[in-house]
């Protein structure tokens, strides 16, 4: 038997195909200062443009028939629906006006003639509206459409008590180099300087990318090496925190936002040359067959495994498009995922929830939903985990919302600032809702961060295999090498601590080195780090290069001054951890077992002498009510001896060394 809430909530919530950018490629709009056409060219050219995905179009050719016959109110509903569905809801409001409640054709006129009021920013309008079909509304379904009615003017409400209110975001539309006259979405933070996104300014919905260069974004390219999607359109993408993973969708139909299609999430692996593997499909738990499995986003938990938060309208869900969470579950086919697990009711809703991202330090859920109170079609809102629950969730507030849709967040790794997708009007050259656009955040408060990317100075493209050793200096001048790994991408990234100060050095083989030095500020959040241009060695060494005379500052902090301390030699180093296990050509690795405990607080003081020699974790041990300490992983023998040494000299004088092969433990060993 069908779910009753599925079967009714489509007619309730204008299905996202009508609010969602991508409805449609480059819209055709009727043809002006030309002699009226008779009624029935009208029609037959409205159906037409209908069946091509002209909606506008179409909706222009029924209203102009309307015109000519006014008795004809149901061609004025499909003018109206077609409006909605291009988010144009100033003439879907206009023409919802006109027509008169009917119980057997067009039950929900008030919902839908209030929702297009409220998109349109007219709130006391949409109140009225909305109201009044509430009070006369008394279908079998009143419940449900009561609670969704209820929603809406609880969302108007917000949006008036907001008004007028300081915000810590400040909002900007990005040029030409990334919006275009065709729908742009999808925005993924690589790094400070450089942006993958989602556009159809070709007429198809393609990946792009675009770096910020003397405060300009250049002309977006298809990222090199990016495989060409043969069958379908490019939806949306999340990268791994090292940059060398993508996970995305491939969506049927025109773009890969409309939720007429049906969409498949893949991932892409990038080798160090630059170049992306071909996608491959993930296991059905999560692309469940005949539904609409969207918006990947990854993240990593405490013990290294991949998380997929996704949206998708599967059965067994409350409504619309739902939020699932599934684990990967072995690094020897990374295709195979749990089964997809529903978030609870405090996030899942009769209406759509679409675009989560979850920051882990954060313990936060970010996701845009049409079910939670909002500003008008979909807000963005954030909930925080609590004792393993999450909270109710916030409403991000404006800017960040408006009255039209909202969604698509993406922060800057240190959260400093962020992007976002929305077809709101915009004061700075857009006055349109129809065009879907990205949007620069800039936060006031965060974390620290140093992550930028590293190119070659000939070619402009980006350099993996390259290795990166952060060494924190201190007030003597002597500096500890706190981190060093090998990214497999250009993109480079360390967290950072306030008010401290460090030095980058970037070394590669055949290539002249690098170094600069960053200071963060005391309070406040920031992205730091600089785009690095390595030039190729005649010689094929890794020379020093020249060293910057000014560090690079967070981009919302307006500049740090440059550091007086000067480095002597020699430089204290550590061993540096390989990021997790392998597993294949190169199964073997070690970890540092610290010591076993019956708690474990990973923030604690007696920790920090050696948290830079990897994550540490604590895990049960079978059958006793302690947990094991580790820290660390090590493919290297040599790396691993000399972090145990590390860590006995630190006052863990009983920790050992413990083996894993293809990430299982196989106990003690001494090397």
């Amino acid at each position: 038997m069908p779910n009753p809430i599925r079967t009714i909530v489509p007619f309730l919530i204008l299905c996202l195909a009508m609010m969602l950018t991508a409805c449609g490629v480059p819209r055709s709009t009727a043809t002006a200062a030309q002699a009226p056409l008779p009624y029935k060219k009208l029609i037959a050219n409205a159906e037409v443009e209908t069946k091509a995905g002209n909606y506008a179009a179409a909706a222009e050719n029924y209203r102009m028939a309307y015109d000519q016959k006014s008795k004809k109110k149901n061609i004025l509903y499909k003018a109206a629906e077609l409006f909605t569905r291009v988010r144009d809801y100033k003439q879907a409001a206009e023409a919802y006006q006109f027509l008169e409640t009917d119980e057997s054709r067009w039950p929900l006129l008030g919902l839908q003639y209030g929702r297009a009021l409220k998109q349109d920013g007219r709130y006391e309008q949409a109140r009225r509206e909305l109201a009044l079909f509430l009070e006369a509304y008394n279908g079998a379904d009143r419940p449900i459409v009561a609670e969704i009615v209820r929603n809406e003017l609880a969302g108007i409400q917000l949006a008036r008590e907001q008004q007028g209110k300081e915000s810590m975001v400040d909002i900007s539309r990005p040029g030409r180099g990334i919006n275009t006259g065709g729908d742009e979405f999808g925005p993924v933070a690589v790094a400070g300087d450089q942006l993958y996104f989602t556009s159809t300014a070709g007429g198809q919905s393609r990946l792009y990318q675009s770096r910020l260069q003397a405060q300009e974004w250049t002309k977006a390219n298809v990222p090199p090496g990016f495989p060409v999607i043969a069958e379908g359109e490019f939806g949306t993408g999340s990268l791994s925190a090292d940059g060398s993973v993508f996970y995305f969708s491939i969506c049927s139909g025109i773009t890969g936002e409309d939720f007429t299609n049906r969409c498949e999430i893949f991932r892409g692996e990038r080798s160090l040359n630059g170049n992306w593997s071909q996608p491959k499909r993930l296991s059905e738990t999560v692309n469940f067959t005949g539904s609409n499995n969207a918006y990947p986003s990854v993240s990593k938990d405490v013990d290294g495994r991949t998380i997929l938060h996704f949206a998708s309208d599967r059965p067994g869900g409350r409504g619309g498009m739902d939020i699932y969470t599934s684990v990967q579950i072995t690094a020897d086919d990374p295709t195979q995922f749990s089964n997809a697990i529903p978030e609870s009711a405090t996030i899942n809703t009769v209406s759509d929830e679409i675009t989560p991202v979850y920051i882990v330090a954060e313990e936060t859920l970010y996701f845009s939903s049409t079910g939670h109170p909002g500003f008008g079609g979909l807000d963005v809102f954030r909930a925080r985990r609590k004792l393993g629950n999450f909270q109710a969730p916030e409403n991000f507030g404006e800017p960040v919302n408006s009255a039209a849709d909202d969604y698509g967040l993406s922060i800057t790794p240190g959260g400093a600032a962020g992007y976002l997708t929305s077809n709101r009007s915009f004061e700075e050259g857009k006055t349109n809702t129809t065009e879907t656009d990205i949007f620069s955040l800039n936060f006031r408060a965060g974390r620290a961060k140093l992550k930028a990317t590293i190119y070659d100075n000939t070619t402009g493209e980006e350099l993996g295999g390259s290795e990166v050793t952060l060494l924190e200096v201190g007030e003597d001048g002597r500096a500890m090498e706190i981190g060093r790994r090998i990214f497999p991408s250009g993109v480079y990234s360390f967290d950072l601590r306030p008010e401290s100060s460090y030095r980058v050095i970037i070394r590669r083989k055949n290539y002249q080195g690098k170094e600069y030095d960053v200071k963060t500020n005391t309070t406040g959040s920031a992205l730091y780090g600089q785009p690095v241009f390595l030039r190729r060695s005649a010689a094929g060494s890794t020379s020093q290069g020249n060293r910057p005379p000014v560090p690079i500052s967070g981009q919302n902090q307006g500049g740090s001054p440059p550091l007086t301390a000067t480095l002597p030699a020699p430089v204290v180093t550590n061993p540096a951890p390989a990021p997790a296990p392998k597993s294949g050509n190169d199964p073997l690795a070690y970890r540092i077992q610290v010591s076993a405990q019956k708690a474990f607080d990973p923030s604690a003081g007696k920790y920090e002498a050696i948290r830079y020699l990897g994550n540490l974790l604590g895990t049960p041990i079978p059958g006793r009510s302690l947990q094991r300490i580790t820290v660390g992983y090590f493919t290297d023998v040599a790396a691993a001896k000399k972090a145990l040494a590390e860590v006995q000299s630190k006052g863990f004088p009983s920790a050992f060394t413990v083996k894993y092969n293809d990430g299982k433990r196989h106990g003690q060993v001494k090397l």
